[in-house]
């Protein structure tokens, strides 16, 4: 598969990844006070005020990217993501209102982000409604197969660690339908940029990526969540999460090469870099069985970066 030139997308597609990100970072402090200044003037307490309140912050930032074309104007840009921002916030509450458990709220979030990332005219808020829908899906998926933990309890009432196997489905039934996607969309693109479908589908891929390389952070399970000091053998199974997420990163780092994507090439690589550390840590055992493993992915790393240098040479 010999790699393609993306295809530019106006002033948007222009900016720097960095820039991009650092946008999408202020739009979500602007959308936190937009939030508070509609709760203190509209009290949207229950349901259906939430609902009708956000319903129309997110006609608004629809308005707004529609004129605005693919963020032009930063300033409109700007605003426009902010009102979606609170109009998600206020509609995610009105679809949860009555949710026990973090699985029902990650569903709900889930449906909204999926259609918010085909309908919003805007190349940056697509590429985040990929990837929050993607922290969605996992969640979803982790907490309905292996059920939800409870963080504060105490270490005697905490449930029996996940198995091996089970770990390992949990984490392919969530990941593998997102590396199947992303392959989809690399292999057919001639396809669907033959029907218009670039759009949607170019900052839906970019969120792909991303989210393949970072979201599976967040998929992981409370237990694992240990980054410092020795590694806890009751987690079980779930030590391997982060090593799974590693290669999950290095997928999105070979996809991101095939669309010759330098800035998203090296979001794959520090996700494999945070993942391989939080394997370190995460991994009850002998620090030379830890040594060992690490010469091991090392190596493996410097296989696969000699393919992939060997194919762009070519």
């Amino acid at each position: 598969m010999s790699p393609r030139p993306v295809e530019a997308g106006g002033p948007a597609a222009d900016r720097p990844l960095a820039i991009s990100l650092l946008l999408g970072a202020s739009g979500w402090v602007a959308g936190v006070f937009l939030l508070l200044f509609v709760a203190m003037l509209f009290r949207p307490e229950h349901a259906p005020q939430a609902a009708l309140c956000g319903g129309v912050l997110l006609a608004a930032a629809w308005g707004l990217f529609k004129v605005d074309g693919d963020g032009a104007q930063v300033f409109v840009a700007q605003l426009a993501l902010a009102l979606s921002i609170a109009g998600q916030c206020l509609m995610l509450f009105a679809m949860s209102e009555h949710a026990r458990g973090i699985a029902p709220v990650a569903s709900a979030a889930l449906l909204l982000q999926t259609v918010l990332a085909l309908v919003m005219p805007n190349r940056l808020h697509r590429t985040l409604s990929t990837l929050f829908a993607l922290i969605a899906w996992a969640l979803t998926v982790r907490f309905a197969l292996l059920g939800e933990p409870d963080p504060w309890r105490s270490h005697d009432g905490a449930a029996a660690p996940a198995s091996v196997p089970l770990a390992l489905v949990g984490w392919l039934a969530a990941w593998g339908p997102v590396a199947a996607g992303l392959a989809w969309l690399i292999r057919s693109e001639a396809a669907w940029a033959a029907r218009g479908w670039q759009p949607v589908l170019r900052p839906v891929g970019t969120g792909l990526i991303v989210g393949l390389a970072f979201a599976t952070l967040v998929s992981q399970p409370f237990e694992s969540w240990r980054w410092f000091g020795a590694g806890d053998p009751d987690i079980g199974g779930f030590a391997l999460w982060p090593l799974l997420s590693a290669a999950g990163a290095l997928v999105a780092t070979a996809a991101a090469f095939a669309l010759r994507r330098r800035g998203l090439m090296a979001v794959g690589v520090v996700g494999a870099l945070l993942h391989v550390a939080h394997f370190y840590y995460a991994l009850g055992t002998s620090l030379l069985i830890k040594s060992l493993l690490m010469a091991v992915m090392g190596a493996l790393l410097l296989l696969a970066a000699r393919h992939l240098g060997s194919k762009e040479n070519a």
